[in-house]
């Protein structure tokens, strides 16, 4: 994770159900570049929850996803 990036949450990263691709790079120890090809061509579901504005945040990817994709890898 960056050092700009700054986390609030009092959850351990590892035990968390969402991450932001960065996040979830660093929990399954994979390249955060690699995600977000992934992502762009649609074999890694993401989703964006609104922000206090009400405008789309920060991509996040959910622990489900990330374990449904690394499985089709894996086939």
């Amino acid at each position: 994770m960056s050092a700009t990036t700054k986390d609030a949450s009092r959850v351990p990263l590892g035990d968390r159900l969402a991450w932001t691709l960065e996040q979830a790079a660093q929990v399954y120890s994979l390249d955060y570049k690699g995600l977000l090809i992934a992502v762009r061509h649609g074999d890694l579901d993401t989703f964006r929850a609104p922000n206090r504005d009400g405008r789309p945040g920060r991509r996040k990817v959910t622990r489900a996803a990330m374990d449904r994709w690394i499985k089709s890898m894996e086939e």
